[in-house]
């Protein structure tokens, strides 16, 4: 049995996709030969809004679990300054926190100061101080963990595995317009250069996101493996029995980004309510709360349709949720190659997928394996599908899945085999 220590940020009970793909190596890695030390934030306040994120856990000293499957250590969280003027109001302290956000972009990887998850580091070396692990991985972002990573495997002669769920000079939602925004990829892109050479292994969780890291590590694209995410198998043992909403409903689950085609979709159910105005369609945007920015876009272009929005759900009562709903909702663009970690839960319900526009990437490939999955270029395909689905005498049944491939112990099998060749 090999000791991993995982520096991982998001983690539950913080309620969020890039906490779930740690969370499935604490399940499954000792299955598979990997005995997993996960080092963590506390997560003790509730998480409602994205500035409550910066808010001073309550728990101020180091909680060390063991159990058998892993240890979680958590530590400390401590806002710096420029977390602190989030709660802050005012051109003063609006000016003064874009100031030390620019220095901490620039300077969080080299100095302690503007590090605000500078704990998790402690908390890590500590732990190595006094125990040995024959592999260290970090998964982001934040990216500053791979620094922490790095910096750890020089100091204790360990090798280290870099995680990437998204991209971090690359990421899609990084704003390189103009000079500004040039600079800030430019400080991204050189440190992740220097930092992600010495690690032993890169794995990433889509396709696209292997190719841009081939080319900035210099390595061939298939020794940056994908690990994709995937689904809590035993999340879904019952849920083909339960009953569909009586009113005809719309799911969509977690983070909407602006370059996901929801006007088209939207046209699309105005188009079918226009057409059939006594239809009645319930459509929920689950957890888009935490992004109110989006909430305004859908409703520029809501029209005539009637849109709820929701806080954030415990995972479980999101997968009741879709499993309940006659259309589960899946937004894409052929622009941006994305693999959205909730299409698997989407898969593994069974409930009809709706996926708008087509990606022409990896989400197609995905979808086109599966009976539930519908792809629809259009508001008037959009229109169309509703109106098959709306007045079918017989409701949508459920598809039970039986490929196993994206569940989140086989994915897990997976990245363990490529961590106990790596470091062989």
């Amino acid at each position: 049995m090999k000791n991993a220590l995982i520096l991982a940020y998001d983690f539950p009970p913080y309620n969020s996709i890039g906490g779930q793909r740690p969370n499935a190596w604490l399940k499954y890695f000792n299955e598979f030969g990997i005995y997993p030390i996960v080092v963590t934030r506390h997560w003790d306040l509730p998480i409602n809004k994205p500035e409550d994120c910066y808010l001073p856990s309550v728990n101020r000293s180091i909680e060390i679990e063991k159990m058998d499957s892993g240890t979680v250590i958590r530590v400390p969280f401590n806002p710096n300054l420029r977390d602190k003027l989030i709660f802050k109001t005012g051109t003063l302290a609006n000016l003064t926190r874009k100031v030390l956000s620019f220095a901490q972009l620039i300077s969080e990887h080299r100095l302690a100061h503007f590090d605000n998850k500078r704990t998790l580091y402690e908390g890590a070396r500590e732990y190595l101080q006094k125990n040995k692990v024959d592999v260290i991985i970090a998964t982001g972002e934040p990216f500053i963990l791979f620094t922490y990573a790095n910096k750890l495997s020089t100091e204790f002669g360990i090798p280290w595995i870099g995680d990437y769920r998204d991209g971090w000079s690359t990421n899609y939602n990084l704003n390189t317009a103009g000079l500004g925004g040039k600079f800030q990829q430019w400080v991204m892109k050189r440190t992740e250069e220097k930092v992600i050479a010495k690690s032993t292994l890169l794995t990433t969780a889509a396709p696209i996101f292997s190719q841009e890291m081939a080319g900035l590590s210099n390595r061939k694209v298939e020794d940056v493996p994908v690990i994709y995410n995937g689904y809590f198998e035993e999340k879904f043992s019952g849920l083909e029995n339960v009953p569909l909403k009586q009113k005809f409903s719309i799911a969509h689950a977690g983070t909407l980004y602006s370059f996901q085609r929801v006007e088209t979709f939207l046209s699309g159910l105005n188009l079918f309510l226009k057409q059939n105005p006594s239809a009645e369609v319930d459509i929920t945007f689950y957890g888009l709360n935490f992004y109110p920015a989006q909430i305004q876009r859908i409703t520029d272009a809501a029209g005539s349709v009637d849109v709820k929005f929701t806080d954030k759900l415990p995972h479980d009562e999101m997968l009741m949720e879709l499993a309940s709903s006659h259309i589960q909702l899946l937004l894409a663009t052929p622009e941006k190659h994305q693999i959205y970690a909730k299409v698997f839960d989407y898969i593994a319900t069974g409930r009809p997928i709706l996926m708008v526009e087509n990606d022409n990437g990896p989400l197609e490939a995905i979808l086109k394996k599966h009976q539930n999955a519908t792809i629809l270029p259009s508001a008037e395909t959009v229109a169309d599908y509703i109106k098959e689905l709306f007045f079918s005498s017989d409701k949508p049944s459920t598809i039970v899945n039986t490929d196993d491939t994206f569940t989140r112990r086989n994915q897990t099998r997976r990245f363990a085999e490529v961590i106990l060749k790596a470091i062989e």
